[in-house]
């Protein structure tokens, strides 16, 4: 049979712990789970996220250049050449809309990643259009709008 713990030992060196002004470990906890009983310091705590990403001009030049490809996609959906009221055509503008939310998704996390504020918020914006121009032409087919359109032509 194993020990029985001493609770009042192990509550008192954790309230040492707590008066000392050093920062505890990352994971709140040494590795093995016990608590540490010397007084020696905690680790080093790891470094952060922000450290760790390396800010490079190739990087920054990659963000925005997929945030220009995202608004440059939305722009040119509200000039499609061809009619979008039903058929194929409306298939393939809608695939043209999916392309354009997804390259929003693409260059926020993109901008995210990298810490570049401004395209993280142009990267919404693109999102967000491609949203408005996909319910533009999904709500009055499914009967939301007051006019109601059809998916295809008959």
């Amino acid at each position: 049979m194993t020990n029985p713990r001493d609770w009042d030992k192990e509550m008192a060196d954790i309230d040492k712990l707590m008066a000392s002004d050093k920062a505890p470990a990352p994971s709140g906890l040494p590795s093995g789970g016990a608590v540490a009983r010397s007084g020696s310091a905690s680790p080093a705590p790891s470094p952060s996220r922000a450290s760790a990403v390396a800010s490079r001009p190739r990087d920054a030049f990659g963000v925005w250049l997929k945030v220009l490809l995202g608004a440059l996609g939305g722009a040119a959906l509200f000039y499609w050449p061809y009619g979008k009221s039903c058929g194929p055509m409306l298939y393939a503008y809608l695939v043209g809309v999916l392309a354009v939310s997804a390259a929003g998704v693409w260059s926020m996390r993109g901008a995210w990643t990298h810490r570049r504020g401004w395209a993280l918020v142009i990267g919404m914006l693109v999102f967000l259009l491609g949203c408005g121009l996909a319910a533009a032409e999904i709500l009055p087919r499914v009967g939301y709008a007051a006019v109601a359109h059809s998916w295809t032509c008959s």
